[in-house]
């Protein structure tokens, strides 16, 4: 499974993140290998969230590699791409397990 984990700093709009997440959402089932979406609500808490940098967390994860980087590469997802990289958040790929 591949997982793609982006954190939006605190100084960006909730209300556009919101928004963003829903339509990432919305483009993101539309693809083949969607499993799940997932977002963090309210705030952070440990000890990563003592320097106050994130305000939320978004977890997408896909079946494959070639899954996640249709969907994270898409056209339609090009324009919510270009919306969220304005608000500076961090993004993460990588393969992850159960163990």
């Amino acid at each position: 499974m591949y997982r793609s984990l982006s954190m939006y700093p605190k100084s960006a709009d909730p209300a556009r993140v919101e928004e963003i997440v829903q339509r990432s959402t919305a483009v993101f089932r539309q693809r083949d290998g969607f499993r799940s979406c997932t977002t963090s609500v309210d705030a952070l808490m440990g000890p990563g969230a003592k320097g106050g940098e994130f305000a939320r967390v978004v977890v997408v994860d896909f079946d494959t590699l070639e899954d996640a980087l249709g969907a994270l590469q898409s056209e339609a997802f090009g324009d919510v791409r270009t919306a969220s990289e304005q608000l500076g958040p961090t993004h993460y790929l990588f393969e992850c397990r159960e163990v």
